[in-house]
């Protein structure tokens, strides 16, 4: 499947999840075409520095990747947002909660969706720290033409602001 992969695509980033482990397994992952080889059980902060690290080596040219919906833009390398131009800090948290919406536009998350995207699976997380992390998310990307709306028994979903 590598080889077929790279045929296509030479430059599209490919890593491996596995548990196999022996030195053998992973030189012959990386040998066919992967570029990076990751055994489990890792950590969800070791899994997300191996993706920025392989979008980062893929940067050919300065071009950055960007998500851009109505006034907010979001650099999926830096994971640094900005509206209307303009740098918005926001906390890891924020962030993340962003980045998950942002991926799935018009679609609805769940909290279980948005729990499961930003903690590793050995932490116990109350479903009311994502509220507050939607909640503050909200008022500091108000004025970007986009919002997080709040439906009920379903999750949440970022759409453009209605007028």
């Amino acid at each position: 499947m590598l080889r077929r992969l790279r045929r296509r695509n030479a430059s599209l980033p490919v890593l491996i999840l596995s548990g196999r482990e022996k030195p053998e397994e992973k030189v012959l992952g990386l040998d066919l075409g992967a570029d990076d080889y990751l055994v489990k059980p890792f950590s969800l902060n070791e899994l997300q520095a191996r993706v920025r690290a392989l979008l980062r080596r893929g940067q050919q040219g300065g071009v950055t990747p960007m998500i851009l919906y109505g006034g907010l833009g979001f650099d999926t390398v830096a994971r640094s947002v900005s509206i209307n131009g303009r740098a918005l800090p926001l906390s890891t948290h924020e962030t993340g909660v962003l980045e998950v919406l942002l991926h799935r536009f018009g679609r609805v998350v769940s909290k279980e969706k948005l729990v499961e995207q930003l903690y590793s699976y050995d932490k116990e997380v109350s479903h009311n720290a994502i509220e507050v992390y939607v909640h503050r998310l909200r008022k500091k990307i108000s004025g970007a033409g986009i919002t997080v709306r709040t439906l009920y028994g379903q999750g949440y979903l970022l759409d453009y602001v209605s007028h």
